[in-house]
This record gives structure tokens, C-alpha cells and sequence, in this order.
């Protein structure tokens, strides 16, 4: 079975299948000029965080959140298992503002985390921005609930 990388390169898991064909890759060049990607180019922020297994709180791994702001009050975010071109894409984050988390029926509640715990831990940041730019928005995500679905 081939692989997309060595395991030395990266912590990620290995994806199965052949290595992508010079034909494909030509396509994906040619579609990706031709087509807009609105949805994906609307990202304008990453947040990385550790996450934790939900039935083995002693394990846990690196999620990367390329989000964008749908308003104000809510995020949608992208998360990957690592930063580099070749991340595989591993769930999704809905962030909200703690009104909108307040006005959701209990029984939803439940599936909703504080970010404040993580903000305040150091285990959310945002690579690579300046402190200060940091700090503006760690005040925002501080008062924000998360909803995430992890595919692997």
C-alpha cells in the first residue's frame, strides 16, 4: 500500500492510496484556476488547539481551525491535522458567542464547550500572530462556545 508521506515527516496519519498522477494533478491545476472557491477563500484566520479524546481524556492531539466569521456572533472552522498543504481536512468547529449559546435549547447545550478553559490554558492560540494582535481576539474566543465533529 502506498502512502502520501513517511511517518519522520510528519505526525499525521497515513492516507492510503497511490501517490497522485501527473494527469490529476493537471486537472486539479487547470480547476482551480477556472473555478472560484468563495467559501475557502473567505478563511482569514488560524487557531490552533489540543484536543482531547472524548472517551480517553489522557490523550489528545493538534487541531488546526482555519475559520471565517459568518457575523459577529459566529465562526465556522475548517480543522485539519496540521498546518502544511498536506493536512488532512479531520472535522469542524462552530464557534458562537455566549448570547447565542444561551439562547439554545438545553437539551443542544450539552453538545457545546466553553473556550474559556483553553484560551486561558494556552492549549488555543494563534500561531504566528503578535502577542497583542493575539490577545484581541483571545478576549473574543474567551467568551465563545464551540460545537465540534470529528470525522477521524
Amino acid at each position: 500500500m502506498a502512502t502520501s508521506r513517511s511517518q519522520s515527516e510528519s505526525s499525521h496519519v497515513d492516507v492510503p492510496g497511490e501517490p497522485t498522477k501527473t494527469g490529476t494533478a493537471l486537472l486539479e491545476t487547470a480547476t482551480g484556476t477556472i473555478q472560484g472557491f468563495s467559501p475557502i477563500n473567505s478563511i482569514h484566520q488560524h487557531l490552533c488547539a489540543f484536543h482531547f479524546y472524548a472517551h480517553d481524556m489522557t490523550r489528545q492531539f493538534e487541531a488546526h481551525h482555519f475559520c471565517s466569521h459568518l457575523n459577529e456572533d459566529m465562526r465556522q472552522c475548517l480543522i485539519y491535522d496540521g498546518p502544511g498543504a498536506d493536512a488532512r481536512l479531520i472535522g469542524i468547529e462552530y464557534l458562537v458567542s455566549e448570547p447565542l449559546f444561551l439562547a439554545l435549547p438545553d437539551e443542544e447545550k450539552v453538545m457545546w464547550h466553553s473556550h474559556e478553559y483553553e484560551v486561558k490554558s494556552g492549549a488555543l492560540f494563534m500561531p504566528g500572530v503578535p502577542g497583542m494582535m493575539e490577545r484581541v481576539d483571545m478576549d473574543k474566543l474567551c467568551k465563545t462556545y464551540g460545537k465540534t465533529i470529528h470525522f477521524w
